[in-house]
């Protein structure tokens, strides 16, 4: 097992996204930090494993998630999976899984993040009055953009779409209308993946990542400069 720190995504205060890589031929993870903290445990305190996380989903998405890893492993076929799962202490927590497998020297490589949007996502349903709220009202038409395009990458509802939108802007540190306008662009110049796409939405967010890392002003943290 391995445990990842400079992966690219950076903590938020909140464990919001994380990054793991699979290699199905050895069961061997590697998780970023945010992936325990997820899951409920400390960073490096127990060896992540397939078995360790289907424990952890909820009992009525179990089915789903391995046919979520066939269709990735077997059929090679890029995913993303909303679903539950209870963490170390009994918390229910609402995410959102993606993945991407590559070769990596003949040896397949399962690239991927997971994002914690339990809390954002009951703030898009009792639309909670803050700065997000606030960056909506004044930026309507380009966040809705922004939404749709989640939707179609993720095969999520609106307010899932929108509880995304929040994630990442806290994960990267800018404002969800900044975040709204990289994925309006991508969309524009057809840098999105479809649904019948080869591209799949993990790479999307890595994308959006190293956009916003690319113009992110001076005084903003670095993306990638911390753990998570």
């Amino acid at each position: 097992m391995q445990r990842s720190t400079g992966d690219g995504f950076t903590a938020s205060g909140a464990a919001l996204v994380g990054r793991y890589t699979y290699r199905p031929d050895d069961d061997e993870w590697t998780w970023s930090d945010t992936m325990f903290s997820i899951h409920g445990f400390e960073p490096g305190t127990v060896v992540p494993t397939t078995a360790l996380v289907m424990r952890h989903i909820h009992p009525e998405d179990v089915a789903a998630a391995w046919e979520s890893r066939d269709a990735l492993v077997e059929r090679h076929e890029p995913f993303s999976f909303l679903h539950r799962i209870h963490t170390a202490q009994g918390d229910l927590r609402v995410v959102l899984a993606a993945g991407h497998l590559e070769d990596e020297g003949g040896t397949p490589v399962v690239h991927g993040h997971l994002v914690d949007i339990t809390d954002l996502r009951q703030d898009a349903v009792h639309t909670e009055v803050d700065s997000a709220v606030g960056d909506f009202v004044e930026h309507r038409a380009g966040i809705e953009q922004a939404k749709g395009v989640l939707v179609q990458l993720y095969s999520v509802d609106a307010d899932t779409a929108w509880a995304l939108l929040r994630a990442f802007s806290a994960d990267t540190n800018r404002k969800v209308r900044d975040i709204a306008r990289v994925l309006v662009d991508a969309a524009t110049s057809d840098r999105t993946p479809s649904k019948s796409g080869t591209v799949s939405a993990d790479l999307m967010l890595e994308r959006l990542y190293d956009t916003a890392s690319a113009t992110a002003p001076a005084t903003a943290p670095a993306i990638g400069s911390a753990a998570g």
